[in-house]
């Protein structure tokens, strides 16, 4: 877990070197540093993630060289509306590894929608964040890399408020645990498969 913190904190930091999410009026020069860091269309780059829906023609691509390499290891695809560019995704290679590791869209007012991440670099998005106004309100989890999503989290401005697990993997929920203020409040499991809650356990909490 320590790991992926490290991952999901590298990778916001290489997503504002990728030139932030605010938008920029299309006339703007980029700076020098900027200029030699951006790679030409003509190389290969970041291979990016297949089966993926997002449809390119949408939008202008920029490729980005990060760590000098001469190869593209982000690109931004952006549109320009009212002489402002409107950058409705990203994509980043965290590891330099060759792959695109992590992905965020936006919509027209730059607020985030949603973020998907390859935490294990196999070249597969294994986490899902869903956001509304910028904050963060469901988390999604293929906790062991088979391809299905087997958590999920829920929050209310920003906090966690409950989770629903898939304990055993056979695409069922059997766990759920429930917060209050963002603390654990209380769980139920599942024993026999029936989606019904078998037996609950609360978390007693010490006063003064």
């Amino acid at each position: 877990m320590r790991a992926l913190g490290l991952v999901m904190a590298s990778g916001l930091s290489l997503l504002v070197a990728c030139g932030g999410d605010s938008n920029q009026k299309a006339d703007d020069k980029p700076t020098q540093s900027a200029q030699k860091n951006e790679s030409t269309t003509g190389t290969q780059g970041a291979k990016r993630i297949p089966a993926d829906t997002f449809d390119e023609g949408c939008c202008e691509r920029r490729n980005l060289d990060l760590n000098g390499d001469g190869e593209p290891d982000a690109y931004q695809f952006y549109v320009t509306k009212e002489k402002e560019i409107v950058v409705m995704r990203k994509e980043v290679d965290i590891n330099f590894d060759g792959k695109i590791d992590l992905v965020r869209n936006f919509d027209e007012r730059g607020n985030v929608v949603n973020e998907r991440l390859d935490t294990d670099f196999d070249g597969k998005i294994d986490v899902v964040n869903f956001f509304e106004k910028g904050k963060i309100v469901r988390k999604e989890y293929d906790t062991n890399f088979d391809a299905a999503v087997d958590v999920f989290a829920f929050y209310e401005q920003g906090q966690i408020t409950r989770q629903e697990k898939d304990l055993n993997h056979d695409g069922k929920i059997d766990f759920w645990e429930y917060y209050e203020n963002g603390v654990l409040d209380r769980s139920g499991i599942d024993r026999d498969g029936d989606g019904e809650v078998d037996e609950w356990e609360t978390l007693t909490r010490s006063e003064g």
